[in-house]
């Protein structure tokens, strides 16, 4: 039920990628084209591209037209290479998912209205099926129900009277206000920690009591995994930390093979092996 019908009479599924925490700014060239390389290395056994969150450093569903006709009037035409190769990989058919971030706005049309593209946008975390389990996906930035000063602040920037200032201030003003915003984040929540967080672990427990059986989140920066038997039942928590730093990555390979792994630029294959157990 998740790959497409060409896939299916072929008796062959493809590969999900997830991937979160790109951050990719347009100012550093060279990390959007070792982004667009993973995507290509990736795209022969890829069916589904699930991205959740933050794969821009800041990203906004602008309506108004913005830039230079070649530019295709982009609100953000340094995005365009990936952003194309978004496209590229539509046309073959692999399915794209994306679920917002905390640098994600207003995205659930963004896709359609300008490139033109089918992307599943989800502003929360969702259910989904994974050969028959019940999978939870989300960005992951409201895993910790502590941090409450964060929560209060979420809801001040994602919600409608915000989203219509910020299509009134138009892409430069506010990319500047979030960097600088960006820059009070990453002090408070990813810091220089040793080891990966536990409200995620956490978390993920919680929606194990909750009947699903594999979750996936993003949004810590670590790669993480731990595996948990409940009532005889193998649950799986992955944390595909971070494109930015770590260049990681979950795969699942149908019909159950999940594997944390490390994009290697200097090799010819993706570096599959544990990353973290």
């Amino acid at each position: 039920m998740w790959a497409g019908r060409e896939e299916r009479l072929a008796g062959v599924e493809k590969d999900w990628i997830f991937v979160a925490d790109a951050h990719l700014t347009g100012r550093a060239p060279e990390e959007m084209a070792a982004f667009v390389r993973f995507l290509d290395r990736e795209r022969p056994r890829m069916g589904h591209l699930v991205v959740l969150g933050d794969l821009f450093e800041f990203f906004f569903g602008f309506k108004k037209s913005y830039g230079s006709p070649d530019e295709k009037s982009f609100a953000f035409p340094e995005y365009l290479p990936v952003l194309n190769k978004l496209l590229a990989l539509h046309r073959e058919g692999i399915r794209i998912k994306y679920f917002e971030g905390n640098h994600d706005f207003s995205l659930h049309s963004y896709f359609r209205e300008r490139l033109g593209m089918n992307v599943e946008v989800y502003p929360g975390g969702r259910e989904e099926r994974l050969e028959g389990k019940r999978a939870f996906l989300a960005h992951g930035d409201l895993s910790n129900p502590g941090q409450w000063k964060y929560r209060f602040l979420r809801r001040m920037v994602k919600n409608r009277l915000t989203y219509g200032l910020i299509q009134l201030a138009g892409p430069r003003l506010s990319r500047r206000v979030a960097d600088w915003m960006s820059g009070k984040s990453y002090g408070l929540y990813h810091g220089a920690l040793p080891e990966p967080p536990p409200a995620f672990r956490a978390f993920a427990r919680r929606k194990f009591q909750e009947g699903f059986e594999v979750v996936v989140l993003g949004h810590s920066h670590f790669p993480d995994e731990f595996v948990e038997e409940i009532e005889g039942r193998r649950h799986l928590y992955f944390n595909v930390g971070d494109w930015m730093i770590h260049r990681s990555f979950l795969r699942f390979s149908p019909p159950e093979m999940f594997q944390l792994s490390r994009f290697d630029d200097k090799s010819e294959s993706s570096d599959d092996r544990e990353m973290r157990r």
